[in-house]
């Protein structure tokens, strides 16, 4: 009930596009239900046609290694990703949320990287997926993706993490989570809301034309922790609830395309910057 009443008090009005959360049985009956009917009354997810294997292709997405060093000069040099996590950048967004619902997706692409790069992502996911589309991939991650993987990210559900992240990801939450292990503690966080979910950019990584779309959202959070043998509340207060910004990096591996849980999609990056308490 707690969880509740702080979720309507500092509910900002926005479009329900955007925002809302329901849990993890609900949110799975609800994707069985929409491939239900985009498939024609078949169940289960749309079968994507294989890949000819002498095609030639030469994109080996599941060894990061390769474009990993690409990633991060991207990361680390782009002004748009640094000006995301600036105070001043998560402040706007907060107290305008009608500021990031008002432009279209085209409008927020293209604002910031060059058209034609974008066409390109969106053509080599098409080559792997000659069915993808930009909405149905943001519903995809608004109702689904997100909710799984920030779901497993604040409760400390490895298992799950380990279908969506990247090794190299999943080896940094993996190394932090065994520092509250070791210490006794474990994570009893809660997602009370994700909204604001939009592509902000598209690049093309090297080596291998490795498709990318950097993808935003914001949640509201409550973070605590727990005694792991009593249960007990050892961190964090389960009243108070934090606004955090997300910028994710979203890939596919076309090996996977036709995986029933993941259908391929793989977060290579997932930075958060946190405001206080609201």
């Amino acid at each position: 009930e707690a969880y509740k009443n702080v979720k309507n008090v500092i509910d900002d009005g926005s479009s329900s596009r955007y925002g809302g959360w329901v849990e993890k049985e609900e949110r799975r009956k609800a994707r069985e239900a929409r491939e239900l009917a985009e498939n024609g009354g078949v169940a289960g997810p749309r079968e994507v046609p294989k890949e000819d294997p002498n095609a030639g292709t030469n994109v080996t997405l599941h060894k990061d290694a390769a474009w990993k060093e690409s990633w991060r000069e991207f990361r680390d040099s782009n002004k748009v990703m640094q000006g995301l996590f600036s105070m001043k950048s998560a402040y706007n967004e907060s107290e305008n949320p009608l500021v990031s619902t008002a432009r279209s997706i085209s409008d927020r692409i293209t604002g910031f990287f060059a058209e034609n790069e974008t066409a390109m992502v969106i053509k080599k996911f098409r080559e792997m997926d000659p069915g993808f589309q930009l909405e149905p991939f943001l519903r995809e991650m608004r109702e689904y993706i997100l909710p799984e993987v920030l779901d497993a990210y604040v409760k400390g559900d490895t298992e799950t993490l380990k279908l969506w992240l990247s090794a190299a990801q999943f080896s940094v939450y993996d190394a932090l989570s065994k520092q509250y292990t070791t210490a006794g503690l474990k994570s009893d966080g809660r997602i009370l809301d994700i909204r604001h979910v939009d592509i902000m950019s598209a690049r093309m990584l090297e080596p291998g034309d490795i498709p990318v779309f950097i993808v935003t959202c914001r949640t509201q959070e409550v973070h605590v922790y727990r005694n792991a043998k009593s249960n007990e509340l050892a961190a964090g207060m389960e009243d108070k609830v934090q606004l955090v910004t997300y910028a994710i990096g979203v890939t596919r591996i076309p090996e996977e395309v036709n995986n029933p849980e993941t259908r391929g999609w793989r977060l290579i990056e997932l930075q958060k910057h946190k405001r206080d308490y609201i």
